[in-house]
């Protein structure tokens, strides 16, 4: 999936591809190229569950990122409302060229967990994302084909599938994804279960651009396709370049956020 909150929030930078011949990893490489370039950023985010009769409940998060001169990453999502929500914290922290490593904080425990195996394919805190959609998903760890290219609204998308690549523990058989061809911005992902079967869809809306060069969907909605539920993450606040600590993105700094 795109990139954490340059995945799930889609934040990628605007250029062309020119007249080349892409295969399906060029086109997801440029993909992630879009979304380097910050510093930092932090992002407030409404967090809106449906279930399968229409029924909603609201929760509100803040996303925090930074990258380091390195090429290491670290991000933070902590739930800032309801009460009973509030202070559970998912940080994931990334080496360049290697796997990243998540831990999911409450507040009742007081404890760090570390996110390994089986749970990444878990729900986040009763969403229709995983673990595993939200982590950086190396893309050394997949195998991809560029399937064509079809029109998605008024643009032009580049259609990709993405498999898993050997020992990876994956809820997914197959995501076919949508990435247009002027920005490199995802703009529908397709899941599909270990059988085959259509399991998950998620789609992007209303792109919006910052600082002349980073794009961010205004909404973003993924579909359980098997039981009618879904998520839905709305933007309500982005800010880049702040100057984000890395000591912000530590057990301490989770512990006694308030």
């Amino acid at each position: 999936m795109w990139k954490k909150i340059a995945t799930v929030l889609g934040l990628v930078c605007a250029f062309s591809a020119g007249a080349e011949t892409l295969s399906g990893r060029d086109i997801i490489d440029r993909a992630r190229q879009n979304s380097s370039g910050f510093q930092d950023m932090s992002h407030r985010v409404r967090m809106v569950l449906i279930d399968e009769n229409g029924d909603k409940s609201e929760r509100e998060m803040l996303l925090k990122a930074r990258v380091g001169s390195n090429g290491e990453s670290n991000s933070l999502s902590i739930f800032t409302a309801p009460q009973r929500e509030k202070g559970i914290a998912l940080l994931t922290n990334a080496s360049k060229g290697e796997s990243d490593e998540q831990w999911l904080y409450l507040p009742s425990t007081k404890r760090l967990k570390r996110i390994t195996g089986s749970s990444r394919t878990s729900s986040f805190r009763g969403s229709e994302f995983t673990f595993e959609d939200l982590s950086d998903q190396n893309p050394d760890s997949y195998r991809f084909e560029r399937v064509g290219e079809e029109a998605c609204g008024e643009l032009q998308c580049y259609v990709v599938d993405r498999f898993p690549g050997p020992g990876l523990e994956s809820s997914y058989s197959k995501t076919r994804l949508w990435i247009d061809t002027t920005h490199f911005r995802p703009f529908k992902a397709d899941f599909f279960d270990g059988a085959g079967k259509p399991f998950k869809s998620m789609q992007a809306y209303d792109y919006r651009q910052f600082d002349s060069r980073f794009w961010n969907p205004a909404r973003i909605v993924m579909t359980n396709l098997q039981t009618g539920k879904a998520t839905e993450l709305v933007s309500l606040e982005l800010k880049m370049n702040t100057g984000l600590k890395e000591s912000e993105f530590t057990e301490l700094a989770i512990r006694s956020w308030r």
